[in-house]
């Protein structure tokens, strides 16, 4: 192995950290963990904290999500309910 290959990711670790995108990036992160350790939950659309009773409100209130949910059940229970007729095999046994 090159025994420049660990200085030379050393060197670009360094840049990068300099270049000033992590600070935005850490900043993200510790606003989510802050948002989640306070029992609330992020609206990842709008990249904002919701509180904890309105995050409730909003999966329960959001009746496309279950009119959805209850319409593919019912599809993947009726596919799975037909059995279709098996073609018997030509071949004797």
């Amino acid at each position: 192995m090159n025994k420049g290959i660990p200085y030379l990711m050393a060197a670009l670790v360094a840049l990068t950290l300099s270049a000033g995108w992590a600070a935005p990036v850490l900043a993200l992160f510790e606003h989510v963990a802050a948002c989640l350790d306070g029992g609330g939950s992020l609206d990842l659309l709008r990249m904002r904290c919701v509180p904890p009773g309105a995050a409730t409100d909003l999966l329960l209130g959001g009746w496309g999500f279950w009119l959805t949910a209850a319409a593919v059940a019912a599809v993947a229970t009726v596919v799975t309910r037909t059995h279709l007729p098996r073609r018997r095999s030509s071949i004797p046994h």
